[in-house]
């Protein structure tokens, strides 16, 4: 059976992982359907709370399904992403699909399977939940934030241009095997080299330079089922953003 691999990279998320991980075993069953076999690859980024052991928890439970990948140092977002495409490539096989999605439960797994069959239906490599499709919606955003990712969702698609994306930054994609190699043989292992939480918008402009072609579906961010402080500073990710886009118009 094909594979579906849902990595989730991880730092201080022992509040909201072990709910993320029964919400992906609930899609199991409709995975099989299409064909996939259900593989949560769970990255703990030396979290200074329980998330590692949570997520031990978790593969005890469901042993087929769930296991811990631990970095022995801290890699930030860049290295969680570095980590998993490395996983694929060593691990998958050309029919198989990978999966990422943000560690703090504002993701709901239920959208895959809407996500798998637009890639199988219109032909595409990468499918993204995006917040800015007609049947998407945000809860639990301050107002303030909602209106600087509006602003900048008009910046990247100045800038950047790639086609049939509005969503840059959110990290709830799908991707097949093919692209995630593409990338590689382009731009060499560990290809994702930004710091911040600009490293997703890195990664989707640089498949897109690899070839890759998108679509999306709309999904509702649920950021109130959050547990915890955000570890997201603000205006230092929306300056850090600006900044990457400019910079990557120049990659080749």
């Amino acid at each position: 059976m094909k594979k579906l691999y849902s990595f989730l990279p991880c730092y201080n998320e022992g509040l909201n992982i072990g709910t993320l991980i029964d919400e992906w075993m609930e899609q199991k069953d409709a995975l099989a359907e299409m064909g996939y076999d259900l593989q949560v690859r769970a990255i703990d980024d030396c979290s200074k709370d329980n998330t590692k052991e949570v997520i031990l928890q978790k593969s005890q439970q469901y042993p087929e399904n769930v296991q811990l990948i631990a970095h022995e140092v801290n890699k930030n977002l860049r290295g969680g992403l570095n980590t998993s495409i490395a996983y694929f490539m060593e691990n998958g096989t050309d029919e198989d699909l990978m999966s990422l999605m943000d560690g703090d439960d504002t993701h709901n797994p239920k959208y895959i399977t809407k996500m798998i069959k637009k890639m199988q239906d219109k032909k595409k490599d990468c499918v993204i939940a995006s917040r800015y499709c007609s049947d998407s919606g945000i809860v639990g955003v301050a107002a303030h934030r909602e209106f600087m990712s509006d602003m900048a969702k008009i910046y990247y698609s100045m800038m950047l241009r790639v086609p049939a994306v509005k969503d840059y930054t959110c990290g709830y994609r799908v991707y097949n095997y093919a692209c995630i190699k593409r990338l590689i043989d382009k731009f060499g292992k560990d290809p994702i080299e930004e710091m911040s939480f600009a490293c997703m918008m890195e990664f989707l402009y640089k498949i897109y330079l690899a070839g890759a072609t998108f679509d999306e579906v709309g999904f509702e961010l649920r950021y109130d089922n959050k547990q915890g402080e955000s570890k997201m500073k603000v205006f230092t990710t929306m300056r850090k953003s600006l900044s990457t886009a400019l910079k990557l118009r120049f990659v080749k």
